[in-house]
């Protein structure tokens, strides 16, 4: 089943429930990461977009082998 992307603005993503943050490049971080989030709860930086999405698939998957 594919699951959408909807983009709030410029800078954050939902995916699934989860807040996809796009970070800016800077000097010391010379490349756009993004920041999967959802609520209080941080789960990590991705150097891609689909990284960040890919793990979110991977958190569902797991959670749908545990039920």
């Amino acid at each position: 089943m594919q699951h959408a992307l909807i983009k709030l603005s410029n800078h954050t993503s939902i995916y699934r429930g989860f807040s996809v943050i796009k970070l800016p490049r800077k000097a010391c971080q010379p490349i756009t990461r993004y920041h999967v989030r959802q609520g209080d709860q941080s789960y990590g930086k991705f150097d891609a977009q689909a990284q960040a999405t890919g793990y979110i698939d991977q958190l569902y998957s797991m959670k749908a082998q545990r039920n």
